[in-house]
């Protein structure tokens, strides 16, 4: 494991020495922040009570805000690594392959990870001035956490497999956002209802935010990261092997 960590501990510096992670850290950070207040200031200028609790509208925007920041924080795993001819290098060192997905994964998670940990202050917030309820944060995190996980594995194996950062964001949207048009046909009936309920990244994200954490769910994340990452593996082997 030193040399993933080694491969990790690299790509961290590189991207946060670069504008890219903090462009990104701060679009996060304004939008989630952004929305938690809106919604903190809405009922109180109204007589109805809120339906759910404070920190779920700005989870559920940073699920959807993932959509398009995942990408560009996992588009340059390896594509960079040929545009600045340090692929070569990479593939001939003596490290595994697993060892170099593994590596560049880690890297791709704590970035998304101190995505997660900057709305934490919300929940320092809500500790203050209302009861946030300790279950039903603990699932939405979870929730957020699991589908970090997948962007990120998803992120990575479209990036071994392209040549250019661009191509491999715009096919790793692609994918996400394909994965939440099956979300949306959940909502109907017949055999496209359940196949979207099945392929479709809400129906399985969303009940964490609820409080609703089931097995079906956390196993669904579990086994898309793992395949991904799985791929992510075999194509990084088929490159080495041919020398590509």
């Amino acid at each position: 494991m030193h040399a993933a960590w080694a491969i990790c501990r690299r790509d961290l510096l590189a991207m946060f020495t670069t504008p890219m992670a903090w462009l990104i850290l701060f679009a996060w950070t304004m939008v989630t922040n952004g929305l938690f207040f809106l919604t903190g200031i809405e009922p109180a200028s109204g007589d109805m009570p809120m339906a759910q609790p404070l920190f779920v509208s700005a989870l559920d925007a940073g699920a959807w805000l993932l959509t398009l920041l995942a990408p560009a924080i996992t588009m340059n795993a390896f594509a960079q690594e040929r545009q600045q001819g340090t692929m070569q290098l990479l593939m001939t060192v003596p490290v595994a392959e697993w060892q170099v997905v593994v590596g560049k994964y880690c890297a791709t998670m704590v970035m998304l990870f101190t995505l997660v940990a900057a709305t934490l202050v919300h929940i320092l917030v809500l500790h203050f001035i209302s009861d946030t309820g300790g279950r039903q944060v603990l699932a939405g995190y979870l929730g957020l956490l699991l589908l970090c996980s997948f962007y990120a594995a998803l992120g990575i194996w479209m990036s071994v497999l392209v040549e250019s950062p661009v191509v491999a964001y715009v096919i790793t949207f692609g994918v996400i956002a394909l994965l939440h048009l099956f979300g949306l046909a959940a909502g109907g009936s017949g055999w496209l209802s359940a196949l979207g309920g099945w392929l479709g990244i809400a129906p399985h994200q969303q009940p964490f935010t609820q409080g609703d954490v089931r097995l079906v769910h956390v196993l669904w994340f579990i086994a898309a990261t793992g395949i991904a990452l799985t791929l992510a593996h075999g194509a990084m082997s088929s490159r080495r092997i041919h020398g590509l």
